[in-house]
């Protein structure tokens, strides 16, 4: 027992969640199992002990971690059943012989159970408390067995309809009447093949013949193609040697025209070499000259360089010493901040010591205004909460004593807020103090920071300065050891010109010198070619007589070719007969095959519409025998529920009524006088304690056919329409019931029920959202 919202009904869904895991309790998710304001880290786990059957069974369900990894693990007597979460849910299904749905149908009551069974209507209240009963599942079996039957009989009618075609002629008469044609076709087909194939044979003969006769045309013409391509090649050399004369008598004429320059090319070709060697003398001075200009350039950007050095030191000097030393100042504020800043923590611990003696005071107080209020709701009669003594004439003196403790209490908590005050005014003078020192620090550090800067920009420019005195230096002894260079660029700028004027004249000298000694091999080469040309004209007029003498005429070979492809297209077309007749007697034969497969498949569809025939028969002499079954089943419990409920009944109404009827829909009916009523006559809790006993019944009923002596009851919340009489006769009822339910747990949140309880559990919730337990 204990108030709305203390966690009653949770103890039964940690029982329900350690047999059977997350999906038993009615949870979103594995968050929603976990313990409101658990840590991330923190286990959730449930372990119960119970016995059933002479054998102590202990189960332990937990989900571990951030990712709430389940795990389980189930004892038999100490020895290990089962270890995993599934596994340990099974062999719990297995022991109890039930799942977490058949637990708290049989086991578990409701008060909302009770008032839905009277508040449904008829046909939805009788498939409530079949499914209650897990009757269900017979209907289930039926409605299977009429889909698998209407199933079978549109096989059956599909099949049927198969074996006949469109004018209702059957499939397998009509496929023997085409086969039988097609048997006649085809010996049609072979006739014609055999003409077919005799005239293919006459003409290959033919073809033959057009062969032979092409053959012999075509030898002659390779033989006249052959003479011919070699009397063209005889008069292509003949026409190249010509060519050849006549180019070469070109080329002499062009180079005794060319040879007629050569003593005025010589003249300039010597000019020429005199320049190259003036231009070499000339170019050593000039380099002399670039290399003193280079140094000269150097040795003014190395002034330029030193200038601006020297102006950075004085620059980076100046600003040095500006600076002073800020390394010192900055250890003397770092040294008062660090005294600050202990000072800061000092009154922050004062200010919450006090604010944490204000709550006290404050929670004392309201301790004193809640037991001051509780005396004066008791009044001078009642008996004192410690000593059990009544109050009387100390009732007023005891209220006047708690109203000077408040009043203590109050002028504390109003000193102790004043110092609270008064310190906070101070932590913020010496807050200001810490924040202007710590100002000073960023800017002398900043200060710090420019000057190891500087000292290194000075250390680096005064190495560049003695670098570059050093360059200038190198500098001015490799210009001394140059000293004064003569050259004049005008000079060397014409030599240069003139050259490149002379330097075609020069190479076309060396060209023409290397041509002179190749005018006599010219000339020979010309009287060899006039040999050989009269040479190719007399073989000319021998190779065109031996031509005329092979007897073939232009088109001789293009009339024998034409008559073999006349023979040959006979020919194909010939064969393209047979192969015609071939194909079609194939085609023939594959509908006559295909006409057999038909009809085999007709034979098969024919046993197979006997199958379906043979099935139906069997499906609807199972459906009139499990609908005999159901019906005979219900027929059996509805009696054995109207027994057990009006027993309980009669006991809860210490026989002021006759007892209860439930008929075929469930519906509950209340003997008065010897007369049979309707719930609606009677009044709410009359109502709900017919439920009840309907309830248990039904309970009573799913203990015994779950084949284990369950022994365990649950009744959540059953007295809220009770008056004292009917529950205190609920109660002698359900001790009496502890023969058949060995262990009944109810939970309510009526105080005034403990009495009439053996063992009181109370649920009370704690301040931080947990709840406990006091036995």
């Amino acid at each position: 027992m204990g108030p709305n919202g203390s966690g009653k009904s949770t103890l039964i869904e940690a029982i329900s969640w350690v047999l059977f895991g997350s999906g038993s309790v009615d949870r979103t998710d594995k968050e929603g199992i976990k313990r409101s304001g658990a840590g991330p880290n923190e286990d959730c786990s449930v372990s119960l002990i119970f016995e059933l059957g002479g054998v102590q069974y202990q189960v332990k369900r937990t989900m571990r971690g951030k990712n709430l990894k389940a795990d389980a693990q189930l004892l038999a007597n100490g020895e290990v059943l089962a270890s995993s979460e599934r596994s340990v849910t099974s062999e719990v299904e297995k022991i109890l012989g039930m799942d977490h749905r058949a637990f708290f149908l049989s086991v578990f009551a409701r008060q909302k159970d009770l008032s839905a069974l009277s508040a449904l209507q008829p046909a939805e209240r009788k498939k409530h408390i079949i499914r209650m009963l897990d009757l269900d599942v017979l209907q289930d079996v039926i409605d299977d067995i009429k889909r698998d039957k209407r199933d079978e009989e549109n096989k059956l009618k599909f099949v049927s309809d198969q074996l006949l075609t469109a004018d209702l002629r059957p499939k397998r008469e009509v496929l023997e009447e085409e086969r039988a044609a097609l048997v006649e076709e085809i010996s049609t087909l072979n006739h014609e093949m055999e003409e077919a194939r005799r005239e293919l044979e006459r003409l290959k003969v033919e073809l033959k013949k057009a062969k032979g006769s092409r053959d012999e045309v075509a030898a002659k013409e390779e033989e006249y193609r052959g003479r011919e391509r070699r009397l063209a090649k005889k008069r292509a050399e003949l026409e190249g040697l010509i060519r050849q004369r006549a180019d070469l008598e070109k080329d002499i004429a062009s180079l005794e025209q060319r040879l007629a320059s050569l003593p005025e090319l010589k003249a300039r070709k010597e000019e020429y070499d005199e320049l190259l060697k003036k231009k070499d003398a000339m170019e050593e001075s000039r380099r002399a000259y670039e290399r003193r200009k280079t140094l000269l350039e150097s040795l003014e950007r190395d002034e330029r360089e030193i200038a601006i050095a020297e102006g950075n030191i004085a620059k980076y000097s100046e600003e040095r010493r500006g600076l002073r030393d800020p390394q010192g100042s900055l250890a003397k504020v770092s040294e008062n901040l660090g005294s600050l800043e202990l000072e800061v923590q000092e009154a922050k611990e004062r200010i919450s010591v006090a604010e944490t003696e204000v709550r006290g005071l404050q929670r004392d107080l309201e301790g004193l205004e809640s037991k001051r209020l509780e005396i004066e709701s008791l009044g001078p009669a009642s008996v004192c909460p410690t000593c059990q003594r009544t109050l009387g004439d100390h009732h007023e003196r005891l209220i006047a004593t708690l109203d000077d403790q408040g009043k203590n209490i109050e002028s504390s908590i109003m000193a102790r807020n004043e110092e609270i005050r008064r310190w906070r005014e101070e932590l913020q003078i010496i807050q200001k103090r810490r924040d202007v020192l710590e100002d000073r620090k960023r800017k002398l550090q900043a200060d710090d920071l420019r000057c190891r800067e500087l000292d290194v920009l000075l250390e680096q420019v005064t190495r560049s300065l003695d670098s570059l005195k050093e360059h200038r230096a190198s500098l001015i002894g490799q210009m001394d050891a140059l000293g004064d260079v003569d050259f004049d660029e005008g000079a060397y700028q014409t030599v240069k010109e003139r050259l490149l004027a002379l330097r075609a004249d020069a190479e076309r000298f060396q060209a023409l010198s290397g041509e002179a000694v190749r005018l006599p091999e010219m000339k020979d080469r010309k009287e060899d070619l006039c040999t050989s040309i009269e040479l190719r004209e007399d073989e000319l007029i021998g190779m065109q007589a031996d031509l005329a003498a092979v007897g073939y005429e232009e088109g001789d070979l293009k009339e024998a070719q034409e008559r073999y492809a006349n023979a040959l297209r006979a020919l194909e077309a010939g064969q393209g007969k047979v192969q015609e007749k071939i194909a079609a007697i194939h085609q023939v034969e594959k509908r006559l095959q295909d006409k057999d497969d038909a009809i085999a498949e007709i034979a098969e569809m024919e046993r197979r519409e006997k199958e379906c025939a043979r099935k139906v028969q069997e499906l609807v002499k199972l459906e009139r025998v499990m609908g005999d079954f159901k019906q005979n089943l219900m027929e059996r419990i509805t009696p054995t529920l109207s027994e057990i409920a009006s027993e309980l009944f009669d006991t809860m109404t210490d026989s002021r009524y006759g007892g209860i009827e439930v008929d075929e829909n469930y519906e509950i009916q209340i003997y008065d006088g010897g007369e049979k009523y309707p719930l609606s006559r009677f009044s709410g809790g009359e109502g709900d304690l017919a439920n009840l006993c309907l309830r248990l019944a039904i309970s009573r009923v799913l203990a015994d056919r779950s084949g284990n002596d369950m022994n365990f009851l649950v009744l959540d919340e059953i007295f809220g329409s009770q008056d004292q009489v009917r529950k205190r006769a609920i109660m002698e009822t359900l001790n009496r019931l502890e023969k058949r339910f060995h262990q009944i747990v109810l939970i309510t949140h009526i105080d005034d029920t403990k009495d009439m309880m053996s063992n009181v559990v109370t649920v009370k919730e704690l301040d931080d959202g947990t709840s406990d337990l006091v036995v």
